[in-house]
């Protein structure tokens, strides 16, 4: 398939962290980071509470989600938003409870923003054990983020991230459940004949994100949400048709540290660390943009950020912003 090179995103983590020497250490150096998360685990393991206990303590978030053009059918009706599940790496018991939990809230549609895994067979055995359990009235809709192809993904971009074994098994397991994966694809999820159109972007870092193919479909006017896991690629899809993007990614910062701030967040955007953000396309359009602070872990530690998963409610709003 062609792609149009003006619509190819690029990640470039040295122009990304410029002005960020000691975080652009740990991303493009594994000993230096390695030697770093050794010494941290330490200290924190002193401290007890951020290594033990502070990564499971699990907040459930529920926000409205006002759209203009909502379909009736639509009106009230919720979405599950799961981000940054790291299975194989978040402890198994706590990651089930959590999934349970969103469950029991019983949302009509669950989309997963991306790093469902560990990269690892750890990971690809933890979610087999979980995903016949993600059921929702109108489906579950998930996407990619960076460790669903590597740690960081952008070593191995392009056609090379697609290759590598562990995603091709991962690819295999979420085509032979129930779960939708959307690659740069829009589907149009119908309630009573009316849409609500999910939008989701294939992995930013891996270089196969797509966006003119992806809202190749969707009407300029539609409810839309855009499903990308890094808030980064906002610039490249802002000018499409959506009015809600759902990521991840940032965990929050998972460890920020009083007087200091988040000490690690490989992001160019570092100010959509988290949360409601409201931003404007060039056309001066609103997007509004959630950034969640996930529900697990690569390394079990947090501190000050607590994880999360979400509720979204759906409303309908007349007004033009």
């Amino acid at each position: 398939m062609h792609h149009d090179p003006h619509h190819h995103p690029q990640f470039d983590p040295r122009q990304a962290m410029k002005d960020r020497p000691f975080e652009r250490m740990l991303l493009l150096h594994r000993t230096f980071g390695k030697v770093v998360k050794a010494i941290g685990y330490a200290g924190l393991t002193l401290m007890v509470w951020p290594r033990f206990f502070a990564p499971h303590r699990l907040q459930i978030v529920r926000l409205p989600m006002p759209m203009q053009n909502l379909p009736s059918a639509w009106a009230g009706r919720t979405i599950l938003q799961l981000s940054d599940l790291h299975l194989g790496a978040t402890n198994y018991t706590y990651a089930l409870n959590a999934i349970r939990q969103g469950l029991a809230l019983k949302p009509d549609i669950i989309v997963i923003t991306g790093d469902l895994i560990e990269y690892g067979r750890a990971g690809l055995r933890d979610l087999t054990a979980i995903l016949p359990l993600l059921q929702a009235p109108h489906g579950v809709y998930a996407i990619f983020g960076n460790h669903d192809y590597h740690e960081y993904s952008w070593r191995h971009v392009g056609e090379r991230s697609s290759h590598r074994a562990i995603h091709k098994r991962l690819c295999k397991l979420l085509l032979g459940s129930q779960v939708r994966l959307l690659r740069n694809e829009a589907v149009a999820v119908k309630r009573d004949g009316q849409d609500l159109w999910l939008v989701g972007m294939n992995e930013l870092w891996t270089q196969h994100m797509y966006p003119r193919e992806a809202f190749a479909p969707v009407p300029v006017d539609a409810a839309s949400i855009c499903l990308l896991h890094n808030a980064d690629g906002f610039p490249l899809v802002c000018d499409y048709p959506w009015q809600w993007m759902l990521s991840g990614h940032t965990h929050g910062g998972q460890v920020n540290v009083p007087g200091v701030g988040p000490l690690y967040v490989p992001v160019e955007h570092r100010e959509w660390l988290r949360g409601y953000y409201a931003l404007r396309n060039s056309s001066g359009q609103l997007r509004n943009l959630y950034v969640s602070t996930g529900l697990g872990y690569s390394t079990q530690v947090r501190w000050r950020v607590a994880p999360e998963i979400t509720l979204w409610e759906l409303q309908p709003v007349n007004a033009s912003t």
